[in-house]
């Protein structure tokens, strides 16, 4: 293997993607401003002229409460150009896919296994639960679904950066405690993915987060106590616990969806971290860019 599409490379994921290409790839990255993959007829002829071995889709509408309100454009994005990337792909043509926590409920209270019953809660949810159904339904021999879930890193827009950015405003903040989940390191997932590239010619779905069940409010608790140790934030903040009710959302979130790992672990022979260490990796490398 050794040409390789990856789409939605300007994203935070699509980015680290990139950045952690193997020496011996040729890896050709679109991202929105290159590529429209919601055209259908761009894709199939992007793919029939690179000819690859692999196509990476990290690309996804991820505006979970907009998508309440742009249900076409959720759709064609996170189902319909999965569809099209699907049927575009010769069968030997390997497809690694990018998916979500919120294709589950909330009817679990232990991790969420790969062959667990998905019932997504939103507009968003269901959208990537089609993405899936038409990747299964039209490439089932050369696909890998890969589900995540609360995925951060040092750049972008996600919980991580948006909290920092709060945080260093505001003396006070409220924070949902009764949403249970497992962050995942961006910087982390780009490296499994290469692995599942580079290591592992079979299909299915897996998962892949970073080690541990919390709220959101145990999420940012920590933040603020790595980053006051490490010196990104000096103010003191007062961070308080409310309930999902009091702080409503036009997109609905499952109250429960942690991921369990163990099925890739076992495939790639790799251990998931502690989130509190990948999350301390991510911070300084914050703090690194900060000088």
């Amino acid at each position: 293997m050794n040409k390789v599409i990856l789409l939605g490379a300007a994203g935070q994921l699509g980015q680290l993607v990139a950045e952690s290409v193997p020496n011996n790839i040729q890896l050709d990255c679109f991202s929105p401003k290159t590529l429209d993959i919601t055209d259908h007829d761009a894709v199939k002829e992007l793919i029939r002229q690179i000819s690859p071995d692999l196509i990476i889709n990290a690309a996804a509408y991820t505006a979970v409460d907009n998508a309440e309100k742009q249900k076409t454009l959720a759709n064609a994005i996170n189902a319909d150009a999965v569809e099209n990337i699907a049927n575009s792909t010769p069968t030997e043509t390997r497809i690694i896919h990018v998916s979500t926590d919120f294709v589950f409920s909330s009817k679990s209270r232990h991790p969420y296994k790969p062959v667990d019953q998905i019932a997504p809660v939103s507009v968003y949810g269901k959208s990537k639960a089609d993405g899936e159904k038409a990747l299964i339904r039209h490439h089932p021999e050369n696909a890998i679904i890969l589900r995540t879930s609360w995925l951060y890193s040092a750049k972008g827009k996600n919980f991580l950066t948006t909290m920092l950015r709060l945080m260093a405003e505001r003396d006070e903040l409220s924070i949902v405690n009764d949403q249970f989940g497992s962050p995942t390191s961006a910087h982390l997932l780009a490296k499994i993915i290469w692995r599942f590239a580079l290591d592992y010619q079979g299909t299915g779905i897996y998962h892949w987060s970073d080690r541990g069940v919390i709220t959101w409010y145990d999420f940012a608790m920590e933040i603020y106590s790595q980053a006051r140790q490490l010196g990104i934030l000096n103010n003191e903040v007062n961070i308080k616990a409310i309930e999902a009710k009091d702080y409503p959302t036009p997109a609905a979130r499952p109250c429960y969806s942690a991921l369990d790992s163990s099925a890739t672990e076992t495939l790639l022979g790799v251990k998931t971290s502690p989130w509190q260490e990948e999350l301390y990796k991510v911070l300084k490398i914050i703090k690194e860019n900060e000088k």
